[in-house]
């Protein structure tokens, strides 16, 4: 990539458009994610696409943090672990599940690219896991640090996690429907979570068009950093 946080980074042609290639695609979006990223944290990629944000966050944590990456879509995770590979990310683990509410199987698809694809639609039949199974299982120790993009069930991805997720955690969640927005604000204010809602979000309750950023930025009633992340989003105009 030529320009932005990942700079210098492999990227397949095969996916260079989009402003992916160039480092040019979501880029306000991305230096404010790599601010609220700090080096140690686990950071837990939930709708990793093709890695543009697990690449990132391999940086941001440093050796002495983690990224789990989860993509259920076979194409998609073949290119998310040939970036991965390439750029020789060794604090990354790669996971073939889509997280739920649930442990099973459900069918993939729809959507017209391959950032769009959803649980209940398509054909191919992907590995289902609850965050709460991976965490008891060891798999993976708990977030710090969690983003969410699973158009339109990010709720049940909380609903997996609530009963692991750390008190001093955070979240950065793309929010893509009006009952998503509901249940995942009554989850998160339930266990005590403080909410940053971004511009593009309020927009939205209040009939606005449609924002396609990241809407709600979270952090846990135990994180010792709120002011300065929601100074940090304040800066940047989320």
């Amino acid at each position: 990539m030529i320009s932005g946080v990942n700079r210098g980074s492999w990227w397949s042609l095969v996916s260079a458009g989009g402003g992916y290639a160039s480092g040019r695609r979501a880029a306000g979006e991305m230096r404010l994610l790599a601010a609220l990223i700090q080096p140690g944290d686990v950071v837990w990629d939930v709708g990793a696409h093709h890695g543009y944000v697990t690449l990132c966050a391999s940086r941001r944590v440093g050796e002495g943090g983690r990224v789990h990456a989860f993509e259920p879509s076979r194409r998609n995770r073949a290119l998310l672990e040939r970036h991965v590979r390439w750029n020789h990310c060794r604090n990354v683990s790669v996971h073939p599940f889509a997280l739920s509410v649930r442990d099973g199987e459900e069918r993939l698809g729809g959507g017209r690219t391959s950032k769009s694809l959803a649980l209940g639609q398509g054909t191919e039949v992907v590995a289902v896991r609850a965050a709460n199974t991976l965490v008891r299982q060891g798999v993976s120790a708990p977030p710090s640090f969690l983003k969410i993009d699973v158009e339109g069930a990010e709720a049940d991805v909380l609903a997996g996690i609530m009963d692991v997720l750390p008190r001093e955690a955070r979240l950065f969640i793309e929010i893509h429907t009006s009952a998503c927005d509901k249940r995942c604000c009554e989850l998160l204010s339930g266990a005590g979570f403080h909410l940053c809602v971004s511009t593009g979000l309020k927009t939205r309750r209040e009939g606005g068009r449609r924002y396609s950023n990241p809407d709600l930025y979270c952090v846990g009633p135990d994180y010792r950093y709120r002011e300065r992340d929601f100074a940090l989003l304040e800066a940047a105009g989320f």
